[in-house]
């Protein structure tokens, strides 16, 4: 499809930028892997090293997250109380405004300048 050529192109000029906002995009993981793994600019070292960029902050969180409600859990059966974790709370909400606000902006901004470099390549042949 057009919209894929797109995406190929602008990958194969930065694959690994590009890989990068790819999987910071807001698209199903699905998409994101299957289209990062047919484009033949990224390598599967660009592959691999995209995945733990973008997944190892994801899961020190949840991590974090479940290990924050498990302490105030067991405290509460107990009859205490756990301060409050700022850090978890600090990263909740920096993700969040990450995710609903920025990368798509990211993605969008990117989509777009693949799309004016082939409009330009179009007209200048």
């Amino acid at each position: 499809s057009e919209a894929f050529g797109l995406i190929e192109r602008g990958v194969s000029r930065r694959p690994v930028s590009s890989a990068v906002i790819v999987r910071y995009s807001p698209f199903p993981q699905i998409l994101k892997n299957l289209s990062m793994s047919l484009t033949r600019a990224v390598t599967l070292r660009i592959f691999a090293m995209t995945l733990v960029i973008h997944g190892l902050p994801f899961s020190v969180l949840w991590a974090a997250l479940g290990d924050d409600s498990s302490r105030r859990i067991r405290a509460s059966e107990i009859g205490e109380t756990v301060p409050q974790n700022y850090w978890v709370k600090g990263a909740f909400i920096f993700t969040s405004v990450f995710g609903f606000t920025v990368s798509p902006a990211v993605t969008a901004w990117w989509l777009n300048s693949i799309r004016n470099e082939a409009n330009n390549t179009k007209k200048g042949s």
